[in-house]
């Protein structure tokens, strides 16, 4: 593949009478409307409008496609472009990213909790608006419980945690309201509750 650059300092159409099957704009600053040829003649592809550099357009390896690249150019730009035969490319790729909100790693103090659920909605831990850690670990042989957030726990709407089971909010996402829970044994007081 070879490269073409130049400046220019007015709006102008830049005719570059080279043959090939590969073309990509490189570098320019201000959109570039571009058209192929073969033989004086407009080919399918037509004209392709208001583009930035990353264009890349690949007729194949048939031979030349094109032997003609207008490029309509605005004032005030330095373009380049490479033309080829498809078997080499350019394809250098320039991004800028932006941070804009950047979650720093927490440390917190955990606070472990022995409490009781029973077969009435309760509240199991009160509403933390500074929590960012939670586990609730039900460590009962046979009786099972249900969590529910910021109202009052029923076992058809709640969070199921089997015997021995563990509940832990999803990745990236801690509830700050009040934890509810109800069981299915009269007083569960195996429930290991632990915030941070």
């Amino acid at each position: 593949m070879q490269s073409y650059q130049q400046t220019f300092a007015a709006n102008t159409t830049w005719q570059m009478n080279v043959s090939g099957s590969y073309y990509s704009t490189l570098e320019c600053t201000l959109p570039v409307n571009v058209r192929f040829y073969k033989g004086g003649t407009l080919l399918d592809l037509g004209e392709i409008k208001g583009l930035l550099a990353g264009l890349e357009v690949d007729f194949g390896r048939g031979g030349n496609a094109f032997d003609r690249v207008e490029i309509d150019v605005q004032a005030g730009d330095t373009v380049k472009i490479g033309i080829g035969n498809g078997q080499a490319r350019y394809n250098r790729g320039a991004a800028t990213v932006t941070v804009s909100q950047n979650k720093v790693a927490q440390s917190s103090t955990f606070d472990n909790l022995q409490k009781t659920v029973t077969t009435a909605s309760a509240v199991l831990l009160a509403a933390n608006t500074s929590r960012q850690a939670l586990q609730i670990q039900n460590k009962d042989p046979a009786g099972t419980i249900w969590l529910a957030f910021g109202k009052a726990a029923t076992q058809a709407a709640g969070v199921r945690v089997i015997p021995g089971g563990v509940y832990e909010p999803p990745a990236g996402v801690c509830p700050t309201g009040a934890i509810y829970a109800i069981g299915d044994i009269a007083s569960n007081t195996n429930i290991t509750t632990v915030e941070g």
